[in-house]
């Protein structure tokens, strides 16, 4: 069939040679772009932060857009983070003072007008910072070790308030409950007097329930969940 002086098949074939050519451009510029993005690492993306080399769950990003989802590691919940505990400066002021966060511990007679250990209601216990960094595999920005505020000033080294109750009631004539909380030398006391015939063995029950009773080295009891 012949359409004025040009056959169908040569138009035909004129067509499906243009529509050849044309996917052959296509793809060409396909390769190109992925080949551009392949090699234009680090660049800003859509979210405002630049990612560096190296691994990206160890490395930080760079902090550039406030309105990026990629937020500052100082800003993490406390579930994607790890903190040390907080630093007992044992009472040296100057320490203290040089390294600007961390806690003292005082004696009685002390006033206390830094950071102490211990504490039984939550007025009573000071706060102070930590460090702290990101997790492995949690992408943020910025430095990944910060300081972390109001963080208290408490320790735990494994006294539990129901087991030295126990103690007192039944072995408190012993003195195993100051034994157990570290009080060694009223402990002795309280062993070779039985108690103080009684009267000390009752005291140190209302100590106990009370909160006048605490383990020697100011740390709190430890919660049971």
């Amino acid at each position: 069939m012949v359409l004025g002086c040009c056959p169908v098949s040569y138009l035909l074939l004129c067509g499906q040679a243009a529509l050849l050519l044309g996917n052959l451009l296509l793809l060409h510029c396909v390769s190109r772009s992925h080949s551009h993005n392949a090699t234009a690492e680090p660049e800003l993306t859509s979210a405002g932060a630049a990612h560096p080399e190296g691994s990206p769950g160890a490395a930080s990003w760079e902090y550039v857009d406030p309105y990026s989802p990629v937020i500052l590691c100082s800003y993490l919940p406390d579930e994607f983070i790890e903190c040390d505990d907080p630093v007992d400066h044992v009472g040296n002021t100057t320490a203290s003072q040089e390294l600007g966060y961390g806690c003292l511990k005082f004696g009685c007679s002390v006033v206390v007008v830094t950071p102490q250990f211990g504490g039984q209601a939550y007025r009573d216990v000071e706060h102070t910072r930590v460090q702290c960094r990101a997790l492995e595999g949690i992408e943020c920005a910025g430095t990944r070790t910060f300081l972390r505020e109001n963080k208290p000033c408490i320790k735990y080294t494994g006294h539990y308030f129901i087991t030295t109750l126990l103690y007192s009631f039944f072995l408190g004539c012993f003195g195993v409950d100051r034994f157990c909380l570290g009080h060694t030398g009223t402990a002795v006391g309280k062993l070779l007097t039985l108690g103080g015939l009684g009267i000390w063995w009752f005291v140190d029950l209302i100590l106990l329930i009370t909160g006048g009773l605490m383990p020697s080295d100011g740390s709190n009891w430890c919660t049971i969940y």
